[in-house]
């Protein structure tokens, strides 16, 4: 995966689940947003920040449009758009923007217990 790549993948439900992220260069962290299908119409958003060696480094249970998200990076990673179908976001980090812009469709059941969501790679240089 490049610096500014992006993968979907299935989640599992919290942020320290294992395949939520993937260890990128040192002064490359990760953005993880995770459908939750806690119901049938209006899904909630979490996210999590991942310093290179995919720690966490940010944590946030319910997120939007506008959220703004604390961590122990210097700037806060701001939540920009959220698209449901097909899946996607972009959010702002120390200037710059980054995210998906996720062409294909995404499938799931609420039946099996596993989340939707994907990673991106943005800069962040020290961490």
């Amino acid at each position: 995966m490049s610096l500014l790549g992006f993968a979907l993948a299935q989640f599992g439900p919290g942020y320290d689940t294992p395949n939520n992220c993937i260890g990128q260069g040192a002064g490359s962290c990760q953005f993880t947003m995770i459908m939750q299908l806690s119901g049938v119409v209006d899904p909630s958003f979490a996210a999590a920040l991942y310093d290179h060696e995919c720690n966490v480094i940010g944590y946030m249970s319910d997120v939007y449009v506008g959220t703004a998200i604390d961590s122990q990076l210097p700037y806060t990673v701001d939540i920009t758009t959220i698209q449901q179908v097909p899946y996607g976001a972009t959010f702002n980090y120390a200037g710059g923007s980054f995210g998906t812009g996720i062409t294909s469709w995404t499938r799931w059941t609420c039946s099996d217990g596993i989340s939707q969501g994907f990673r991106a790679a943005f800069p962040c240089p020290g961490f």
